[in-house]
Order: C-alpha cells, then structure tokens, then sequence
C-alpha cells in the first residue's frame, strides 16, 4: 500500500538556530523551507505519495497564484520530487456545511490539469447524519446582523432541524441551478429578521425551501449521496472527452456499510478504476473495518468477475490497529496528516512505536498578554531549563553549561545599552518597516539573538520599535530604553536558579535535571504532567531512535515549543508510523519482463491482458499496490500508458530498478526464463530489497501472498473470509477465563489486599509463614467459574486440548495449575482509568499477547465481564486472533461485523432466563454446552459455535446446524 500525507503547509526553516530559538531569517520567503520529503532521503522518505486539497491551495492568494503558474512539482516553495505521486481532491470537509459543493465538474478537472498532479478526485459531498426530526437547514451566514443572530432562531426550529450555518459563495456553480434554481440570483443578501422564523415549523420550513438565504432538506444524507454520484457521472464523461495527463479517481460516501458498496456498485459500473472512500475520517475504528472490508469484498468480486484491477483509497485514514482491516481488504493506499498532527495535538506526542509513546517536555514561550517582567521572567526560565536539558542530553554537568549560559547572559544587557547608545541612528535603522529594521539590528548586533532568547521577543521587539521611532531630528529619550533594560536586569537578578535548586538532589544525571524539570513545569504550571516528564527524561527516547531528526538534534525532538520544533517531531512521529505500517503491510512490487510488443498498445493493462494473461490472470487482484511491466524505464504501473518508445538496455535497466528496489522490501519479477541478468540482481540487491524471480505466474502469487503475510494464504483466497476448523480429530482450545469474588482457602490464612499484590511478587508472598499454596482453579469457586471447569474437563475427556489461563486482579495473567495465596482484589471495585493502570503494572494484555502466539489454538474463548476486558483492551485484543482461528467473546456486539472469525455472543438476562441460569454463571453455561455439543458436528465455524453455545434443547436442531 502507498501513504500519502496531505499537505498543510508542514514546513520547517531548514536552518533554524535551535540554541537562539531564532529563525534563519524574518521574512517566511527568505527561509529555505524543509517539507518532510526534504529531511529524508529518497530511500528512508516515510511517504508515498502527497494529498493536496484545494482547499489549502487556496488558503492564500500568493499560494493558490504561485502553484497555479508553476504546478506542484516546478513549485519553487512546494518543490515535490517527481518520483512522489500526488493526490488531489476538493477537501469536502472544508465544505461541509455548505448546501452544495462550491466547485463544478469542470472547473475541477480543469484545475487537476493546471498543478499537474497524479490523480484528481471527483466531486464528493461528506454524508452526514441529521439525529433531527425533520432533517438539516442551511442558512448563509451573511443573512445574519446584529439585528438578529444566529441564537435568536426559535428552539422550536433548532430542536427539530439541524442547522448548518456557513458563509456562502458569492456565485454558485451553474449546475446548483439543477437543484436550487433560487441560490443562483445575483440580488445583494438581505438580513433575516425574526419573521422569518415566525409561525408553525413546517410553515417556516416550506417558505424558507425556495428562499436564496436558505436551503432545506428533509433527507441532507441521502442528497449528499446522490449528488456525490451524480457527480461521479458527469465527471467521468467530461474526463473521457477530453485530454487530461492525471488519472481520475472516483470518490464514494456513504452512512453504513451496504451503502458504500451499493455506490462503489455504481461508480464501478460507470467505468472508474481507481475508487476513493471518503467520509471516515474520525470514524470510530470498528466502523471503519466494517466499511472497508464490505468495500473490499465487493472490488475483489469485481475484479474477479472480469479479470480486471480496481485500486482503491481511504481517505483520512491512518490507525495502526485497522491495518489489518485495509491491508487483507486490499486498499492500494490511503492519507492521513493523524501522525504529524499528533505532535502538537495533546499528550503522548513523540511516538517510538503505536504503543510506546512519550510526552515532549513543554518550555512555554511567554505570553502576549504578559507584562515586559512576566515575558523577561518566563523567557530566562525557559532558557535556563533548555540549556540543562541539553546538557543532560550530552551527559555533561548541568551546574556547569547553566553557568557558562549565565556568564553569556550577563554580559547583554549592558552591552545592548552600549550598542543602542552608539548606533541607534545609524542608516540601516531609518526604515518605515519593523521587520526590517529587526533583521538589520539582529544581524549588527552581536547579542541580539541572545536578547531574544534569554529576555524575550517581547524585549527585543519593544526595542526595535523604539529604533524606529528615533531619529537625530526627533530623538527619543535614552530613558525609555532604559526603562525597558532596566526590566530585564531586574528579573535577571534571580538567575542563575538551577545549580543553586539540584544541590540537594541525588548525584546522578536524572534526579538533577528532574528537579528541574519539576520546578520549572510547577511554577508555569504544568505539574499534572509531570509523571509522563520523569518517564520521558528516565528513557531517553530521542535516544532509541535512528531517524536523521533525532541524530541530528537529539533532546529538542522532545521538547514541546513552536513550529521548527514539533513540526520536526511530526516528521519523526510519521517515519516511526511508517516502519510500522511497512512492517504489517510489506511493500511489493510486481511486474513482468516486456517486451517489443508493448509499443503496439495504448496502456499496460492493455499489453498484459493481450500478451501476458497467464501473468495479469495470476496478479490482478494481488493486495499489492504496484503492478506492472519493467524495461529499461523500470517498472511501469498497470494503469499507465505506454509510452512511445520502449528500450531494455541493460545498463538503464539496472539502474532505474535498483532506484524503485530502494522503496520496497520485496521485488516480484517474471521472466521468460525464470531468471534476470546477474548485475541487475546485484543491483536490486544493493537496494536491501529481496528479489525473487519467476517463470510461473501461479508461483509468484505464491510467494506474494507468502510475503504479505500468514494472514493471506489462509485458505484458497486472501480476501476476509470465516475460518472453517475440523473438529473431528480433537480441537486445541484456549479459555481465558476470570478470577472470582467468591474464593476458597482455609479459615486463619493471611489475605493479602491489592496493594500487597503489586508491591510483593506471587513467589514473594507463597514464602511467607502461614500461607496456603492453592492452584488458580481451585481457588476460585463462582459459578461461572465452576461452569466452566466442568466444561474444560467433558472437552478433555473427549479427546480435545484445552489451555485456561485466568486474569487475576491481583496477580496478572495465571495458568490454572499456578499456585496462588489468599488474596481480596477485584476489577469490579474500580473505574475504567484504575483498571488499565492496575493491568499495566500486572502486565496482564504483553502476557496474554504471549499466550496467544504459544500454540496453533483452533477456537479461543474470552469468558470475562466488562471489567476484564478492559484489562485486556478485548476489542483491539482480538486483533491478535489469526484469521484461521475462530475467537469468542460475549457481549461484545461491535466485533462481530470487523472480523470473520470473531463471533460476540450475546450473554445478557434475557438470555440466562431462557438457559435457566443467572447472568454471573451464563458464560460458563454456554461453554458447557459447547462442551456437549460440538462432537455432533464435523466442521466448525464462528457463527456456529455461537449456536452451540446458545441452543437451548438437548442438542443442536436440525434446523440450526442444516446450514452447516
């Protein structure tokens, strides 16, 4: 798959001066500016690809004229490389309030052509719900005065619409005209006034359908999703008829998971190859696997049916726990800005993997609305405490560099006051703008980058003012100056702080610098995080990570403060993201040797399906991105055309595969022999891309599949499918079982509390006087408990190996022969943040992780309450269920629709009445039916163990078990 990030303008200076806290120059267009693909190299670059919406192209008149006239890859700011394929897209949620997209199809296309991107993307118009009544009203915010406002509409309107207010476009697109004929007057916008929201609300609402102040609908979702298609329509016929350099992708919505395929049903039938599902951005994870795998089904039916390829995108999409779901759906690529964002967006923010993540140290600049005192005060700390950290990066003395910073501080004021006593009227002063005259003052003054960072911007910009107000004609009383130094030195009398405050600390490194750290992040008051800075100072993480960012600016990756920054830590967080993404989906390219034939056809998917179809046959629906042919050129994508000339020089051969191999871990080729040139693979093997060769397509899907992963060579078809086990010559049977309140041990034996358990290892408190030695199963004796060792002992003796391990919530994660002591400590008795905590320090979910890797189990029960699986964090737990086992969980209704081979059994009062049980033992009951029941069945499934567990009767019926 390919990963595209948008682009937002996520830029750094190139040569910021990190020590200053000073950019290399004041005008933004004097910096060389370093995007993410400028601070890699082409090989490490953690992108595939950049999304560009036009909406940020219009942010600003001199960005939107300047891509325009240059394109996205001549840009002179942009300056994407060429090799980077580019995305780009209306930004619907720019729109989204608005009645109407603010574009027209061929206004679109047209823009696509004139920034030269890869691939534009149609029209869409995001589906949102209403969760009104009476649906959605658009009003156009410039209706609204002070006359009357927003919140003076009735509560009897806003309590049965939904209200969607935005600034509307000062001319809409002609085709509105199609829809909302009354949008497209030309007569200056009249105010709203309360009548117009008098009456009854259908009234109200009939009137305000043909007023050009307002749109109502009493189905917005279902309009959004036929103009998204209508649009898909109209733009693809405009594409064919003209002449266009990038490829069109079709973008989809929808509210559920059988709309979206009933539109990709649609625009698949139009004749799109490229499909782009919008709309799941922010989703919750569950309803994004359910959306995609439908999706993907239904384009792998497709492709089969008519032995073509349909890549696919999602856009907005970037969570490490739904790879699994847009990999084996076979989603070609998707964007998401999510990882960089994450820099500078909350807490956990530099990222070594999706779960070992670290608070960067937040040094707080000052604040506009502080005095010149309050900035002078909070800049010196701030600089005080970066010059510590970066000698505890270095491992040097932090009494020693902060006393060498403070030698150099104390020397700027009274040499400011030297300098502006001499140079004050000099020429390079005497101009109208302040940025000027800053830039002329920062480059003569030796001190003034030390002025900004030890006394503030604020210091140094009132004194830049003051330069510019002077003048031998008019001159400004030196006092005023002085007034403002004076300020400085006053608060500089406190420093230096930090040697004085580690004194006392212990001698090594970490406690000196956290001392530091505590007392700066106390008194600008940011101690609730403290407990993630210790973690953050004690682990060094800037230190774990290999990335030419961390290498080469170490500690500052981790501070929190400004742009040069966190935006560099976004560029880390997204490389580390990116390793991650590569790991679980490997990056494959595939393709076949050409040949002279393939200047005879428009496109390579033309020359494949003609002269290579045992190869496009045996690759078309591969859950890899890229697919193509390879000359001297390379490799050359499906999709693309052909060019006008076609070469296999050798030379050029070698060279051009040996720069796409250093973008992939593995290269697929099949030649007419089963074999290429010795230099070429030496040179692909330069790259550390594997390469493997092949005379047999039907060997190379193989070992494709083999490369992406046990989960794709499940059964005959890659593609998400429900687990079939054989449970007739003995099943491997996992149960991960609860402990109970109700517990068995003599009267007299010690009872140890919880905050025994976590100080004391299990081994520790078996030792002590007095303390019986009672195996897991015996210990607890609930109902369910008991239920379910009456179920695990029938499975046995009927031939079947089961494991049962029980989560303790006071021992972690035990084996049921595991000797346990007396002890009282429940989930149940604390909250959700109490429960993570207390399994983190248990290490229950990293040890059940190890349990489920120890064995090929065939079906895997997770027999515990809500509290339970919290500990465990189930529904991203049973991620870690290979596909060819069958997991069970109850009461978990979100799973059962994001996995084929996870069923959620419902286990709730109603059901107990019916299985003549209590809910607290239902779990265990329906194991022991299980148990009973599953020798009467040759073939097992996860909706069938559901019904083994469930079935009321003796035994299965007749009726529930025929499917099967």
């Amino acid at each position: 798959m390919r990963f595209y990030v948008p682009e937002w303008d996520d830029a750094v200076d190139a040569h910021y001066d990190f020590e200053h806290d000073e950019l290399s120059a004041i005008d933004r267009s004097e910096r060389e500016l370093s995007y993410i693909w400028d601070i890699f190299e082409y090989g490490t670059t953690p992108i595939d690809g950049v999304l560009i919406s036009r909406e940020q192209v219009e942010t600003t008149n001199r960005k939107s004229e300047r891509l325009r006239k240059h394109g996205v890859y001549d840009d002179p700011v942009l300056s994407i490389p060429d090799w980077l394929p580019t995305i780009s897209d209306c930004g619907a949620w720019g729109y989204k309030s608005l009645p109407f997209p603010p574009y027209d199809n061929a206004e679109m296309l047209d823009f696509y052509e004139t920034l030269d991107v890869s691939v534009g993307v149609t029209i869409d118009h995001l589906v949102l719900g209403s969760g009104k009544d009476k649906g959605r009203l658009y009003l156009d915010e410039r209706a609204f005065s002070d006359g009357f406002s927003k919140t003076d509409i009735p509560d009897r309107i806003t309590n049965v619409v939904d209200l969607m207010v935005d600034e509307w476009p000062d001319e809409w697109p002609s085709y509105v005209d199609d829809y909302e004929p009354s949008l497209r007057t030309h007569e200056a916008v009249s105010p709203f006034t309360q009548s117009d929201f008098e009456g009854e609300v259908d009234t109200v609402l009939s009137t305000l359908a043909s007023d050009p102040r307002a749109v109502y609908r009493a189905d917005d979702a279902a309009f959004r999703y036929e103009l998204t298609l209508d649009n898909a329509q109209e733009m693809y016929n405009q594409y064919q008829a003209g002449e266009y350099s990038f490829r069109l992708m079709v973008a989809i919505q929808g509210w559920d998971p059988s709309s979206y395929v009933e539109a990709l049903e649609h625009v698949l039938e139009i004749g799109y190859d490229y499909v782009g599902i919008g709309g799941v951005a922010g989703s919750p994870i569950h309803d994004v696997r359910k959306i995609v795998k439908s999706v993907g089904k239904s384009v792998k039916a497709f492709e089969r049916e008519h032995t073509c390829r349909i890549d696919t995108h999602v856009f907005g999409f970037a969570k490490t726990e739904g790879f699994d779901a847009v990999g084996r759906s076979g989603m070609t690529s998707f964007d998401s800005a999510s990882m960089l964002r994450s820099a500078w967006t909350g807490g956990d923010n530099y990222r070594l993997t999706n779960d070992e993540r670290y608070d960067a140290i937040r040094v707080r600049y000052p604040s506009n609305r502080d005095s010149l005192h309050e900035s002078v005060e909070k800049s010196l700390r701030g600089r005080e405490l970066l010059v510590a950290l970066r000698a505890y990066d270095a491992k040097r003395s932090l009494s020693a560099a902060v006393d060498t910073w403070y030698e150099t501080a104390a020397t700027v004021i009274p040499e400011t006051r030297e300098y502006l006593r001499e140079h004050r009227y000099e020429d390079r002063y005497d101009q109208s703008l302040l940025q000027d005259i800053e830039e002329a003052f920062r480059d003569d003054f030796t001190h003034a980058r030390e002025l900004q960072a030890s006394f503030s911007d604020s210091l140094r910009g009132k004194l830049v003012k003051l330069l510019r107000k002077d003048s031998p004609e008019d001159p400004v009383p030196f006092e005023e100056y002085d007034e403002l130094l004076n300020t400085a030195a006053t608060a500089f009398a406190d420093f230096p702080r930090i040697p004085t405050l580690i004194e006392d600390a212990e001698p090594t490194p970490l406690e000196r610098i956290w001392t530091a750290v505590e007392d700066y992040a106390t008194w600008i008051g940011d101690d609730d995080l403290l407990e993630d800075y210790r973690r953050t100072l004690a682990n060094r993480p800037w230190e774990s990570c290999e990335c030419p960012i961390c290498s080469e600016h170490g500690i500052e990756v981790c501070i929190f403060r400004g742009n040069d920054r966190n935006r560099r830590r976004g560029f880390h967080n997204t490389r580390r993201f990116y390793d991650e993404f590569t790991d679980s989906i490997p990056k494959i390219l595939v393709a076949v040797q050409g040949s002279a034939g393939l200047s005879r056809y428009d496109t390579i998917e033309d020359y494949l399906q003609n002269e290579e179809p045992a190869f496009w046959e045996a690759v078309h629906d591969l859950p890899v991105a890229e697919i193509g042919v390879f000359d001297a050129a390379g490799v050359r994508e499906w999709w693309t055309e052909t060019g006008q000339t076609v070469s296999f020089a050798p030379t050029r051969m070698q060279e051009n595969l040996q720069e796409q191999a250093n973008r992939y871990q593995h290269l697929f080729l099949v030649t007419p022999d089963g074999d290429v040139d010795g230099e070429l693979g030496q040179a692909v093997a330069a790259s550390n891309c594997e390469l493997q060769t092949f005379s047999s397509p039907a060997d190379l899907r193989r070992e494709v599949l083999e490369a992406c992963g046990e989960d794709y060579v499940v059964g005959d078809d890659f593609v998400p499918h429900v687990p079939q086990v054989d449970p007739t010559d003995g099943l491997n049977i996992l149960v991960v079982d609860q402990c109970s309140g109700s517990k068995e041990f003599p009267d007299g034996a010690p009872v140890f509390d919880a905050e025994e358990t976590l100080e004391y290892s299990r081994e520790e408190l078996l030792e002590r006087d007095n303390v019986p030695q009672i195996a897991a199963r015996d210990l607890y004796t609930g109902r369910q408990q008991k239920y379910v060792r009456e179920a695990v002992r029938t499975l046995r003796d009927d031939g079947h190996e089961v494991s049962r391990y029980f989560i303790s919530a006071g021992f972690g994660l035990v084996s049921e022969y595991d000797p346990l002591p007396p002890y009282e400590v429940t989930f149940s008795s604390m909250n959700v943040s109490e429960i993570r905590h207390r399994s983190s320090e248990l290490n229950i979910r990293p040890d059940l992780e190890d349990v489920l890797k120890q064995s090929d189990y065939d079906v895997i029960f997770f027999t515990l309450g809500s509290d339970y699986y919290t500990s465990i964090d189930i529904d991203s737990l049973v991620r870690d269920v290979p596909a060819d086992q069958i997991g069970v969980v109850f009461n978990r209704d979100l799973v059962n629709d994001q996995y084929d081979n996870i069923v959620s059994v419902g286990a709730r009062t109603e059901d107990a009445k019916n299985h003549g049980t209590i809910v607290v033992g239902l779990k265990g009951v329906y194991l022991k039916n299980f148990a009973r029941r599953v020798g009467t069945v040759d073939s097992l499934d996860p909706d069938l163990v559901e019904t083994l567990c469930r079935e009321v009767v003796e035994g299965p019926t007749q009726a529930a078990l025929e499917q099967y």
